[in-house]
């Protein structure tokens, strides 16, 4: 009977990998996929849209419920000008990014050391990119610091002349 051992090569069912196993997605790969849709195009998407954009093979109803989910979590917003339905996201993939990083610094017992365990495994392209923002981040903060020392809200005031 074809499809029945743990080695059987025969037809397997809709929805099953290789030798049976099931072919489901990892948790939060489907709302990934969706925010990429959104991320990949300047305008809201409807769910038949974004359906499209990951290949169809999805149900319709299932890229609702990861909309809604996205919604529920402040990562989709709902287009209150345009297509009624349509949505966009509420952060670009950087934002979102740099949230996940934060929120491991946050939970790890030792923030600076989960900082250089990462640090130190950056490539050398990211370093540099890392360093050259550092800098500039200095500048910045020097300028802004030296802005402020001459600010005239803090120089003492005078006298009104008398004349």
């Amino acid at each position: 009977m074809a499809g029945t051992g743990p080695m059987d090569t025969g037809p397997m069912d809709a929805g099953t990998g290789p030798m049976g196993t099931s072919a489901r997605r990892g948790p939060g790969e489907l709302e990934s996929e969706v925010l990429a849709a959104l991320w990949a195009t300047d305008r809201p998407l409807t769910p038949a849209e974004i359906q499209a954009e990951l290949g169809g093979d999805l149900a319709y109803n299932t890229v609702h419920t990861i909309l809604k989910r996205l919604y529920d979590k402040a990562l989709v917003i709902r287009d209150a000008e345009g297509r009624k339905g349509a949505y966009r996201p509420a952060k670009n993939a950087a934002q979102l990014s740099a949230e996940a990083m934060h929120k491991a610094l946050e939970r790890g017992p030792d923030p600076i050391a989960t900082l250089q365990q990462f640090v130190s495994g950056l490539g050398p392209d990211e370093e540099a990119a890392l360093r050259a923002f550092l800098a500039a981040e200095d500048r910045a903060r020097r300028t802004a610091e030296e802005r402020d020392e001459r600010s005239p809200e803090q120089a003492p005031a005078r006298a009104p002349a008398e004349g």
